[in-house]
């Protein structure tokens, strides 16, 4: 597994075990919903009771599951469920093996920081995941990873459609399109926020956002935009 900066005391471990179980996403999902198990549990078909069990168990503070997204040019997002007792949360991280710091995205937690990244730079990384595979245009896996720190308050008109065939690739098996309804409508911790896009790369309008100037410096903040995809316009 990828060593990641800041974590080295941590019991980290690789959670690509993770991705094939239908309830691991409904565990994840979690957090665009505010913690709300209903919607989860009708859209991916399982029992509120099995949903809880598999939270408990990503949950563990024992070990850290950590999952990683391949970027351009040997950069990574990883996604680390850091699991501390009373204080857990999920930090959304950007990293290259040569760098000695990781640059974070979003967090995930009482004390949120974020969105991280819009629906096109959404789409964007999961088209490039798929590249680095065999899978479809779009990799589902890293779709629903990063769904939850996704913000945008300007949707497509597809992008129900488009989430709902995401969930039905993960292995949902209820009512999927009510379920991608209900997710964008609460687009998680924030809400839906809008961005800017700058010659300087992509800014989020959110007070709590990492990808803002004053909290991000100008190189970092366009670094970030065109490793996601987005860059920037003049």
């Amino acid at each position: 597994m990828h060593k990641i900066p800041g974590y080295e005391d941590d019991p980290l471990i690789d959670g690509a075990y993770l991705v094939d179980e239908p309830l691991f996403w409904a565990s994840h999902l979690l957090q665009c919903t505010n913690g709300v198990e209903e919607p989860l549990c009708a859209g991916f078909g399982v029992s509120k009771a099995d949903l809880l069990q598999f939270f408990e168990q990503v949950s563990d503070e024992r070990q850290w599951p950590v999952l990683s997204v391949p970027l351009p040019a040997g950069h990574l997002l990883h996604v680390v469920y850091r699991n501390l007792p009373g204080e857990g949360g999920y930090d959304y991280l950007l990293h290259h093996p040569a760098w000695e710091a990781t640059v974070p995205l979003a967090m995930v937690e009482g004390c949120f920081r974020g969105p991280g990244l819009c629906w096109p730079e959404l789409l964007t990384v999961a088209h490039t995941a798929a590249e680095a595979g065999s899978g479809p245009r779009l990799d589902p896996h890293t779709f629903l990873l990063l769904l939850p720190i996704m913000s945008d308050a300007d949707l497509p008109l597809d992008a129900d459609d488009v989430l709902a065939a995401m969930l039905n690739a993960c292995g949902a098996a209820g009512e999927t399109g009510a379920l991608a309804r209900i997710l964008l409508q609460k687009q998680g911790c924030w809400g839906t926020q809008r961005w800017t896009l700058t010659p300087a790369g992509r800014i989020s309008e959110g007070r709590y956002a990492f990808r803002r100037p004053g909290v991000m410096s100008p190189d970092t903040l366009a670094q970030v935009s065109l490793l996601l995809g987005s860059g920037g316009d003049a």
